[in-house]
């Protein structure tokens, strides 16, 4: 859905933006799903996460860690 229209406006086709797009993703080098958030979040709500208190957990594959 991010990519829908942009297509149009840079004249660019989906898949070569689909694939910029991945290429900046630092880990593995794509784009997570909604269950890498689910997860993270189950993890949380588990037992294993017992000593997590008002920390972050960024779910984005390292691109947060990005400079520039």
């Amino acid at each position: 859905m991010a990519i829908v229209g942009y297509d149009v406006i840079t004249g660019t086709d989906r898949e070569n933006l689909r694939a910029e797009r991945h290429r900046k993703v630092p880990l593995r080098h794509k784009l997570g799903i909604a269950w890498d958030t689910a997860y993270a979040a189950l993890f949380l709500a588990s037992d294993e996460s017992q000593f997590i208190t008002a920390a972050m957990l960024p779910v984005d594959a390292g691109s947060a860690t990005r400079i520039g």
